[in-house]
């Protein structure tokens, strides 16, 4: 099998990943091939060898644009799939204000037939024979940002960063975007829409869970600011106070965060379970107290495979 198997039309053909694991049992192999056929267009790719447990195999994230730093502190990837088959996306997010505090988040776990038949589809994209970065958009897009997939498989860690997927004007032209990386965006456009609605085409019996549950994180990012000198809230209803609910001093919290006077850290076990029955009463307008100081707090739900702290500023 190559990574590169089936390109996208005008896609450079890339370098092929390597050895296919080849250990998995005859019968997996024709469940794997019967989901992959299922799939999409094109023929089936075949057994592919990824990462177990909690560890990483495909994830789609966003970096960069107008948001700046704060998005890696709290952005949610849109897609995520672990070893152990659980694909963890955004949930349904309610429309109103104030919204809930604690963001929407739903988990649930794909058998191995269901894993291969997601890494056929990357496969069938022809762009992760080796990392690659398609930026031609920046000629015409403006304030944009990255939409990164990161791929563990075959032994491999593959990063493809597309600029503007989704904003550019396909059928305008662009200067410096040629056949190649039009075709890309096409490709990866699909293949994002692909993952992020799973449940849309793949058979009931690539899931090992019958319905996506609430996600249950085992750490969350917290990132708080002194809400002291802030002036009474704009919409009228005003902002709910709740206890601080652990042992630890908000003034002091973690590290610095993205801007001033913001502070940024990661909690974990107990303090973790606390936070996220104290996150479950509150909305965006909450403030925490502890010791007669407010403090707003933003979160970001950890995910199995991250380090558990906050990502480093840039010098």
């Amino acid at each position: 099998m190559r990574w590169s198997a089936e390109p996208a039309a005008g896609v450079a053909r890339p370098t092929p990943m390597g050895r296919i694991a080849r250990t998995l049992l005859p019968a997996a192999v024709s469940l794997s091939i019967t989901l992959g056929a299922c799939a999409g267009p094109g023929s089936s790719i075949g057994p592919i060898a990824h990462p177990t447990g909690d560890d990483l195999v495909l994830r789609i994230h966003h970096s960069g644009g107008l948001a700046g730093p704060i998005l890696d502190f709290i952005d949610f990837p849109p897609f995520t799939l672990s070893g152990d088959g659980r694909v963890i996306v955004p949930g349904a997010q309610m429309e109103i204000f104030p919204r809930p505090a604690l963001p929407a988040v739903n988990a649930r776990r794909l058998t191995e037939a269901g894993i291969q038949a997601v890494l056929n589809e990357v496969a069938r994209t022809g762009l992760f024979g080796t990392s690659v970065e398609f930026r031609g958009a920046q000629n015409c897009v403006m304030d944009a940002g990255d939409t990164v997939f990161t791929l563990h498989a075959d032994g491999n860690e593959v990063t493809v960063a597309v600029f503007g997927l989704g904003t550019l004007d396909l059928t305008a032209g662009c200067p410096g975007v040629g056949a190649n990386e039009i075709a890309a965006h096409q490709a990866l456009m699909r293949l994002r829409d692909r993952l992020t609605t799973l449940e849309s085409w793949l058979p009931a019996s690539a899931w090992a869970e019958t319905a996506s549950r609430q996600y249950q994180p085992e750490a969350i990012r917290l990132v708080v600011r002194n809400a002291d000198a802030d002036p009474p809230d704009g919409s009228g209803i005003g902002n709910p106070l709740l206890d601080w609910p652990d042992d630890s001093d908000p003034a002091t919290f973690g590290d610095p965060g993205p801007f001033e006077g913001q502070r940024c850290g990661v909690v974990r076990g107990e303090p973790a379970q606390d936070w996220h029955v104290a996150l479950s009463n509150a909305n965006q307008l909450t403030r925490f107290v502890k010791d007669g100081h407010r403090y707003e707090v933003t979160v970001r739900l950890m995910l199995p495979d991250e380090p558990q702290e906050c990502p480093r500023l840039p010098a």
